[in-house]
Parts: C-alpha cells; sequence; structure tokens
C-alpha cells in the first residue's frame, strides 16, 4: 500500500494533496450542506475521489459528511414547517404539495429513511416532514443515521476495495482512461442538469 504521504505527480498529485489539504474539511462541508438543500452537486464522486486520494482520512470524510447531511436537512425541515405555503403559492402547486405532506406524515420515518439512503429527493421529503409537523428530534434521528449508513457503506467500499480501485486504474491504457473520463464527466453533467431541470 502506498504510504500516506507520499506525492504522485499529475491530476492524481494535486488531488492527493487536496484530499490532505487542513482547508478541505470546512469546504467539504459547506459543498454537503449545499447538495442536500438547493443544489443537486455530484457529491458521491467528490467523496469517492477523495477517499481514494486519502484512504487514511475516509471516517474524517464520513463524519464531515454526515454532519453537513444533519445541517441541510435540519434547514429543509424548518423551510417546509415555516414556508411551505408561500412556497406552495408562489409555484401553483399547492394541491400536490398538500397530497405529499400528507403522504409524510403518514410514511414520515420511511420516507426519510428512503431520503438519505437512495437518491430519492431528500429536500422535498424533509421539507415536507417540517410541514407536516413530523416531530423534529424524530427526523433528525432518522435522516442523520439514514445518511451515515449511506457514507459508512461507502467508505467501508472505498476503505477495502480501494488499493484494487486504483491500482486496476493505473493499469489502463490511457486510451481508455480518457474515454472513462469523458464518459464519468459527461453522466455527472447530465445529473446535474437534470436534477436542475426537476
Amino acid at each position: 500500500m502506498e504510504k500516506p504521504g507520499a506525492v504522485r505527480p499529475g491530476f492524481v498529485g494535486r488531488l492527493v494533496r487536496i484530499a490532505r489539504s487542513g482547508r478541505l474539511i470546512p469546504i467539504l462541508f459547506l459543498i454537503e450542506v449545499l447538495e442536500t438543500t438547493i443544489l443537486p452537486l455530484p457529491y458521491e464522486a467528490l467523496f469517492v475521489a477523495l477517499c481514494l486520494s486519502a484512504r487514511d482520512r475516509i471516517w474524517l470524510f464520513v463524519l464531515v459528511t454526515v454532519a453537513g447531511s444533519a445541517v441541510a436537512g435540519a434547514i429543509m425541515y424548518g423551510l417546509g414547517a415555516t414556508y411551505i405555503d408561500a412556497i406552495a403559492e408562489r409555484f401553483g402547486v399547492a394541491e400536490a404539495v398538500a397530497a405529499y405532506t400528507a403522504e409524510v406524515a403518514e410514511r414520515g420515518a420511511t420516507l426519510i429513511f428512503l431520503g438519505g439512503t437512495t437518491a430519492a429527493p431528500s429536500q422535498l421529503i424533509n421539507m415536507a416532514a417540517g410541514a407536516g409537523g413530523y416531530p423534529f428530534g424524530a427526523f433528525v434521528a432518522v435522516f442523520t443515521g439514514s445518511r451515515f449508513l449511506r457514507f459508512l457503506v461507502l467508505g467501508l467500499a472505498l476503505y477495502w476495495f480501494g488499493d484494487d480501485i486504483a491500482r486496476g486504474w493505473a493499469k489502463l491504457p490511457r486510451w481508455l482512461k480518457a474515454g472513462l473520463t469523458v464518459l464519468i464527466l459527461a453522466a455527472v453533467g447530465w445529473w446535474f442538469v437534470s436534477g436542475v431541470s426537476d
């Protein structure tokens, strides 16, 4: 296994330096808050890249991500509890919001958990939880726990298999790396655009 302080050239070397920077942690926290509130950022792609670049910091990245998720979830809950009627009226979706809020009130824990562990729109679920009066303490516990589970599983996979992934990538021909990079960037771009349009 490569020593934690080893420096590699080019893009990978820059990524390693970023992953080990002391300034990264507050930035990573802010990015996760934004991703879980207003911007459909490809956070998992960033998380994976950082974990592969600094595997000894995986658990720190997990904790920072979960903390950012908890803060963002509380923000969306508060917005839903305070401004849901105004938001629904502004966009002309009052009936749809009322129906969705009722569903979240009825199946709250399940939907909140799915919002934290899957690609479900957690922003809408969290706002609906606030609008429907779902107990705040229970909401924080379920949503934070679900995000912890999601990134713990991902972190464990990267911790156990990170070296194999890095070695496999290093063995690929340059043309294949370039092609895969283009495909990944295209997928990330599509995800971002589709998230904004939704």
